[in-house]
């Protein structure tokens, strides 16, 4: 058990591996969605191939860099899931903060590219969601009770 665990102040190393296995599936499962040709404008995987990039669900663009990213991704959580609570706390923390710089960067991007503000935030959502939630399980802390 880890020491923040043992001590009380965050979550258990079961909880953070849990959310790291959760993790992996989803990003594996985001990478798997984008080879669906009913998903992505009936394109199929030599189509998609040829163009480099593809509209997953008609709301993302989606490119090889993406299906990289979130393979590895999907791959680290995992590699993180079996190792350990404090493995898990750490792939949290830096995915957290990288798809949370990923998103700032794209929000910024639209801003200064004078896209519609809904549809640049709709955009990101994703990420900024799951940096948010990644960041809240690397981070937290109980509150300490209160001494009388």
């Amino acid at each position: 058990m880890s020491t923040v665990a043992a001590q009380g102040e965050g979550f258990s190393d079961r909880v953070l591996r849990g959310w790291s296995g959760g993790f992996a599936a989803f990003f594996a499962l985001v990478v798997i969605l984008g080879y669906i040709p009913s998903l992505n404008d009936g394109m199929d995987h030599v189509q998609m191939s040829a163009m480099g990039e593809h509209k997953m669900m008609g709301l993302y663009m989606i490119g090889p860099a993406d299906d990289v990213t979130h393979g590895l991704t999907a791959l680290l959580f995992l590699v993180a899931a079996l190792a350990s609570g404090r493995a898990s706390r750490l792939a949290l923390t830096a995915f957290g903060w990288y798809y949370a710089m990923d998103a700032a960067i794209y929000l910024v991007t639209g801003f200064i590219q004078h896209h519609a503000p809904v549809s640049n935030v709709l955009l990101n959502l994703p990420h900024v969601v799951l940096s948010a939630i990644m960041l809240y399980l690397a981070y937290h802390r109980r509150a300490q009770p209160a001494l009388a």
